[in-house]
């Protein structure tokens, strides 16, 4: 956390975070499968990194999710993805693309937070 960061702000960011990933979680398991439901569920999952890295900085959203790993989840969700399309007849073909899908989704965020906080000189921690 930032030194000069407003309380209030910090404050409502540690209050919304847990409800924001109940809902993202809410919408991936109480939809049915198929129509997207995975894509949008890891969205409303990405507002809540980005959420925390506009709060906390863009170094503690680098350590909370790291590249790497990043990098990691999002191959396993293309994987994931993959698999379900390739098996049609298993009984959770539908239920592993969505995941697939929401993983993926996930983790693109969080690469794509990490390359925006990189690039963008008024979002870097040391610059305020």
């Amino acid at each position: 956390m930032k030194a000069n960061s407003d309380a209030i702000v910090v404050a409502a960011a540690r209050f919304f975070t847990p409800l924001m990933a109940l809902f993202a979680l809410m919408l991936l398991a109480g939809r049915g499968a198929g129509g997207g439901v995975g894509f949008v569920a890891g969205m409303g999952f990405g507002l809540l990194l980005l959420l925390h890295a506009l709060t906390f900085g863009a170094a503690a959203a680098r350590s909370a999710f790291p590249p790497i790993l990043a990098r990691l989840v999002l191959a396993l969700g293309v994987v994931g993805v993959c698999a379900g399309a390739g098996l049609p007849n298993w009984v959770f073909a539908a239920q592993l693309i969505e995941a697939g899908a929401f993983v993926s989704t996930i983790a693109a965020a969080a690469l794509v937070l990490q390359v925006l906080f990189g690039r963008a000189p008024t979002l870097r921690d040391g610059e305020w």
